[in-house]
């Protein structure tokens, strides 16, 4: 399904109307003017000389170097690393649109408590970052100058401090207009006998914000020794613990193409400030299927980069198995014990302000692939110089490897393992096989047994050429700027059933019915309407409209073209149902005739080239 189907489109229109792509985009890229475009350096890959070009006319953007390109709404998505429907609350929000709630259950009480926390949350971060600034208690600011951290890193983490005392922000937030109900819900104070009293004292604070930039809550880091060290805020309206990441706010806007993922909130700051911007906090030990999720959505790759103990080692064991489940690149960083000085390293913030930055860049480099993880700590527990312990490490790798699904990827674990830690090749690979034969089985059995495809449903296989979307795209954006040419490409596509699948009729279909509406859609409007693939190619061809001097004999040698490739196409499906098994004579018979008919419309489209 498209992403225009989350909101209505006239919402959409709207959003698109009134968020200028010139204004939204130069809130990320410096794009100069030249002629009637905008240029500027791709923020979407690594680029010297511009190729990213912002064309107002038409509300689009389109990179030549990496085929990015779209309107308003998937800037701010790729951008921001959001998804459809966060990018459209994010600009309805920033031109003051009100925008329905996908869940049509969510009454206004529930917004209004949202609403309300979120701006709470902000003016208490605001507040704690203020008393880590005064000079009445000094002891804040100096601990984290200890711990290294710089003035430049508190001001981007907004690092604040709850003051010693019983009552002070619950006062302040009282004086702003929140009632003590509402305090107290937000987890920014908890009831006593006395009445309500501060959740946080003599903390350092991080505020934990969203993908969105919106403070949902604190982590505090106790300077008093006899408190509990570290302690976050309960689960509230806005902020759910399995569904947060500390720091994917800026981590999201990296330009790597892996993500960092460490325990801490010291952990992770202090590897941002080093250079490691891609680095993120799961905020305790086990990540969670909606982290994971998240973390798969925006980067794709992670290594895992916990405490060296034991609850750090099998955590990003789960951490591991949960994120390559969901098909994500995943490795782990061993941390050394401790650095040539003799200094323990029990953390990554250890590990930087001990061995530095490009230490762990190598040491990132070194990380183990989930297989290769498992089977160091299996060397650890098992006995290789005994026979029980030989059997536990082989059976306990091979059932690793035997999760791999391909073949090529678990002998290249088998082979490495193997001579490793010195054990048998052969014995080994035959483990791995018997637990990856019964499996293998099933599929080819299923695979064996699967009935014939009908001919109906083999030809729709033509429907998948690239190249019909390219022409078929070019089309679109001669209509686009062509407004008059809608009632010769009716009749040469829709009325002569000339499309190459129903997508592609559905949607010619609903844009002239949309000029014939006296409606306008332009090229921002109609790729609102395609997904990630489409509107690339899509977006490309309206980025190069400019090239064509003679808009009419190119809508005549495009529909030609199109045309012509649509029934080359079916012939080659048509060809390779005829030797296809269990195709019975009466429908060879019908599959020759369809072919000849084909050869001799042919004859119609005269290709050059």
């Amino acid at each position: 399904m498209a992403d225009r189907y989350i909101y209505p489109e006239p919402l959409i229109e709207e959003i698109i109307s009134k968020n200028d792509i010139v204004d939204t985009i130069s809130r990320y890229v410096k794009i100069d003017r030249k002629g009637k475009d905008y240029f500027g350096l791709c923020p979407f890959h690594k680029e010297k000389t511009p190729s990213f070009s912002v064309v107002p006319a038409k509300q689009i953007y389109y990179c030549f170097g990496c085929n990015k390109g779209g309107n308003v709404i998937n800037f701010i998505k790729d951008i921001e690393n959001l998804d459809y429907a966060e990018a459209v609350r994010l600009l309805a929000e920033r031109a003051n649109i009100n925008i329905p709630q996908k869940n049509s259950y969510v009454d206004e009480a529930t917004l209004k408590k949202e609403k309300r926390t979120y701006e709470m949350n902000s003016i208490a971060a605001r507040f704690f970052f203020d008393c880590l600034k005064s000079k009445e208690n000094p002891e804040p600011l100096h601990y984290l100058i200890n711990r290294k951290i710089e003035k430049d890193t508190i001001v981007s983490f907004g690092i604040g401090y709850a003051p010693n005392d019983w009552t002070k922000l619950t006062e302040f937030l009282k004086k702003k207009g929140f009632s003590e109900a509402e305090i107290i819900e937000a987890g920014l104070g908890s009831k006593s006998k006395n009445g309500t009293i501060d959740k946080f004292r003599n903390r350092i604070m991080f505020p934990i914000i969203d993908i969105r930039n919106r403070v949902i809550g604190f982590g505090g880091r106790a300077l008093d020794d006899k408190d509990v060290k570290y302690m976050n805020s309960p689960e509230t309206c806005v902020y759910k613990k399995s569904k947060s990441l500390f720091s994917m706010n800026f981590a999201k806007n990296s330009r790597e193409d892996y993500v960092i993922i460490v325990e801490g909130y010291m952990d992770c700051i202090s590897l941002h400030q080093a250079g490691f911007t891609n680095t993120i906090a799961s905020l305790g030990t086990a990540l969670t299927d909606n982290q994971a999720k998240l973390i798969k959505r925006i980067f794709g790759q992670a290594v895992i980069a916990y405490d060296n103990d034991s609850a750090g080692q099998n955590a990003s064991l789960r951490g591991l198995d949960m994120l390559a489940n969901m098909g994500c690149v995943v490795k782990v960083l061993i941390l050394p014990k401790e650095d040539k000085h003799g200094r323990s390293i029990k953390d990554p913030d250890d590990f930087i302000k001990y061995k530095g930055k490009d230490e762990f860049k190598q040491a990132i480099k070194k990380s183990l692939m989930l297989v290769e993880y498992k089977a160091q700590l299996l060397r650890s527990s098992c006995d290789l110089n005994t026979s029980e312990g030989q059997i536990a490490f082989l059976k306990g790798v091979a059932s690793a490897i035997g999760q791999v699904e391909s073949p090529v990827e678990r002998d290249v674990y088998i082979k490495n393992i193997s001579a490793r830690f010195n054990t048998s090749y052969d014995a080994l690979l035959k483990e791995v096989q018997n637990r990856t034969k019964d499996d293998s089985d099933t599929q080819y059995n299923q695979i064996k047994a699967k009935p014939v495809t009908k001919i109906a449903s083999s030809l729709r296989d033509r429907y998948t050429e690239k190249k019909l979307d390219k022409i078929f795209y070019s089309i679109l954006v001669l209509l686009c700027n062509n407004p008059g040419f809608k009632d010769e490409i009716r009749k040469e596509l829709i009325e002569a059933g000339m499309t190459h699948n129903d997508f592609s009729k559905e949607l010619l279909e609903e844009i002239l019915n949309k000029y014939d509406s006296m409606e306008s859609p332009d090229e921002a409007k109609i790729s609102a309407m395609l997904d990630d693939e489409q509107r690339s190619v899509f977006i490309k061809e309206a980025a190069e409209y400019h090239t064509i001097s003679d808009p009419n004999k190119a809508l005549s040698d495009y529909i030609t073209r199109y045309r012509h490739d649509i029934i080359v196409n079916n012939n080659i499906v048509l060809s390779k149902a005829l030797v296809s098994e269990g195709v019975t004579e009466e429908e060879k018979e019908k599959l020759k005739d369809e072919l000849r008919r084909n050869t001799a419309l042919l004859g119609k489209y005269k290709i050059s080239g």
